[in-house]
């Protein structure tokens, strides 16, 4: 039988710096042997690793020839370069952190309120303006904040970025979700799919966040809004199988029978074996526009949406309907 050869492991032996190694300009950090002189480390904390890097490395140099007192006085300052150095780039370090963190504030900024990527490079200039009235010594260190369009650019993408992924830890803790899709036409008649995910977790904690907003180029059919609303799911990693209610607008391509978003969804999940119920629900003001359609209430509708269209179409019209409102103190 071969003999078992076992292999001793170094981090198992719990060595430790002996203040004597010192003589040989050594000191420890970070659990290791650091060479005070030409700053290399030992691979493991033993005397003859060091005596060994001594020898070969140092032995030659103008260290060997002091004594012992001139030794001690050349340890205790090559120490202190070292603290001075160490400490020096953590500030650096903090320092940078700091000027990271302030570019990504005023690109968070920007963003919320939807200003231009260019702005920043205008909030840089008047940051500037003020420190050199106020405090001119420290315009160096405002002066190292990035906020040119690019770098704004990038830091706002990372921040979406970190927020979807956010969104899509929070989605995968849902016991069960809904969603609520709303269709409609922006100022340059280009079609958006809005797409709302309201869920609740085993902790009975109910989260309703904005998921996605989906850009509809072509046509707005049923089967357009459910292979937007099927490419969101995906996107985000949502199990259909926890889908529990689908609330949708008054659009025909939401409200149909058949090729409606509504019914392919829940066509699709019946499909993919998935047998709980999903409800379809109609959202709160189209509701309310059903209900007066069954109900015989077309002639009080209509009047009530002719005279909020006239005092929102003119803008007379909207102030001295505001000024009648203070008057009365209503809402």
């Amino acid at each position: 039988m071969s003999a078992i050869v076992k292999k001793s492991k170094v981090d198992l032996e719990c060595r430790a710096f002996s203040p004597e190694w010192e003589k040989y300009f050594f000191t420890e950090r970070f659990g290791q042997a650091q060479c005070l002189i030409c700053l290399k480390t030992v691979a493991v904390l033993k005397e003859y690793n060091m005596r060994h890097h001594w020898e070969t490395r140092h032995q030659a140099s103008s260290f060997a020839s002091m004594s012992v007192a001139e030794r001690k006085e050349a340890i205790v300052k090559l120490s202190g370069n070292l603290q001075k150095s160490t400490s020096l780039f953590r500030k650096q370090t903090a320092e940078a952190d700091k000027v990271t963190r302030a570019s990504y504030e005023v690109s968070c900024l920007l963003a919320r309120l939807m200003k231009p990527f260019t702005d920043g490079d205008f909030i840089k200039e008047c940051i500037m303006v003020v420190m050199d009235s106020l405090c001119p010594e420290k315009r160096s260190a405002f002066e190292s904040v990035s906020l040119s369009p690019r770098t704004v650019c990038r830091r706002i993408e990372e921040m979406s970025d970190r927020v979807n992924d956010s969104l899509k830890i929070c989605c995968s803790n849902f016991d069960a979700f809904s969603l609520a899709l709303d269709e409609s036409t922006d100022i340059k008649d280009t079609d958006k799919l809005a797409i709302f995910i309201r869920g609740v977790t085993a902790g009975l904690q109910v989260y309703e966040e904005f998921l996605q907003l989906v850009p509809l180029h072509g046509t707005t059919t049923g089967q357009d809004i459910f292979d937007a609303v099927l490419q969101c799911v995906k996107q985000h990693s949502l199990d259909l199988s926890r889908l529990v209610c689908v609330t949708t607008d008054g659009a025909p391509a939401m409200t149909g029978k058949k090729k409606d978003a509504a019914s392919l969804l829940v066509r699709h999940c019946e499909t993919a074996g998935h047998t709980q119920p999903i409800h379809k629900v109609h959202c709160i003001i189209h509701q309310e526009s059903l209900c007066s359609k069954s109900a015989n209430l077309t002639d009080v509708m209509s009047v009530v949406v002719k005279v909020v269209n006239s005092i929102l179409y003119h803008s007379l019209n909207h102030r001295q309907f505001q000024a009648l409102t203070d008057q009365v103190t209503a809402h």
